[in-house]
């Protein structure tokens, strides 16, 4: 694909998610607030699935089945006790002008300025690791798009930027603007939320459009994509719990894991808790989110198997939009 039209398409993206930010902080300035709405609260809880989630998601399920289930499994049994749990949170928080996980840790225990640093260091090297895959996925995301390796989006006397660089500079600049200008405990930042929201829409919908295509145009849809899976040992022994080789105690570690996350992922906690401008929203983001859960994985499993069962020569359908495929690229031996 056009590695200039990649680019504009990029900027176009992040411009709307500026303009949409900007017009929220506009209308939160005139006491009109865009955020204040349970469905763009919900949504916003959503920056549960990262920009890795395609890769983490598909990626697991190619290698151990229906074990990637954990991870959504476990917000989605936690969000019965959001309307006892998390509603007691917020109220704390608000009546203690808390902002963060580590404040609200650290208020839990006679506000004690240690622990409060300790947690604050522990989010702090959790969250690297976390965002530089998020940066990995945009950036192999583009890459993939271009057809490039490393690729360099300005390149001049020997000097490039990479991806990963533009995307990293990009993301911090977001987030000075929009997130970080002030420090004021009773200010939310209702741009940022506004473009997260967002943005798990579009998520929602990318992946979607990315399943439907795989499902429907390469193959003759669930039960076709399935058949041709079933006769690819790599991808039998996943049909079942036992053949995916995941213990039960890795399912259990997996399920506690991923139901800590939700309330204590400092960005779960920033979008549910410190951002909340209603604890009212509480009823609908409880089935709301789960359903949003549900949704953006209908399609992993038939991407993962897909994605294999086309690398590995298990389907003659040919790719009928062909402009998408990586013959294009160069590669070599492609079923086209």
């Amino acid at each position: 694909m056009n590695t200039l039209l990649v680019i504009g398409f990029s900027f176009g993206y992040l411009a709307l998610l500026f303009g949409v930010a900007y017009a929220a902080e506009r209308r939160s300035a005139a006491r009109r607030s865009l955020v204040s709405n349970p469905y763009v609260y919900a949504l916003s809880m959503a920056v549960y699935c990262t920009a890795w989630t395609y890769y983490g998601s598909v990626g697991r399920a190619a290698h151990f089945g229906l074990e990637f289930i954990g991870i959504y499994l476990g917000p989605t049994l936690m969000a019965p006790a959001a309307w006892l749990v998390l509603r007691k949170i917020i109220r704390i928080c608000r009546q203690q002008r808390l902002t963060s996980i580590a404040d609200f840790i650290s208020a839990r225990y006679g506000k004690s300025a240690w622990l409060g640093a300790l947690v604050t260091t522990v989010c702090v090297l959790g969250v690297v690791p976390y965002i530089s895959l998020q940066i990995k996925a945009i950036a192999a995301s583009f890459d993939i798009l271009t057809g490039g390796g490393e690729t360099s989006l300005l390149a001049g006397g020997g000097v490039g930027l990479s991806s990963a660089f533009v995307t990293t500079v990009a993301l911090a600049f977001f987030t000075i603007i929009f997130g970080v200008r002030s420090i004021e405990a009773t200010e939310r930042h209702e741009g940022m939320v506004l473009a997260v929201a967002l943005e798990s829409l579009v998520k929602l919908v990318a992946f979607l459009a990315a399943g439907l295509f795989v499902t429907y145009s390469l193959f003759n849809g669930f039960a076709d994509v399935f058949r041709r899976a079933a006769v690819v040992p790599e991808l039998s022994r996943l049909f079942t719990l036992e053949g995916a080789g995941t213990a039960p105690g890795q399912w259990l570690t997996l399920l506690l894991l991923s139901m800590a996350a939700i309330l204590l992922l400092p960005r779960q906690f920033q979008v549910a808790v410190v951002e909340n401008v209603n604890e009212d929203h509480l009823r609908k983001a409880m089935w709301l989110f789960p359903l949003y859960l549900i949704i953006i994985n209908l399609f992993v499993l038939p991407l993962a198997f897909g994605g294999v069962c086309l690398i590995m020569g298990a389907t003659s359908t040919p790719i009928r939009l062909c402009w998408l495929c990586p013959c294009r690229l160069g590669s070599p031996g492609w079923p086209c």
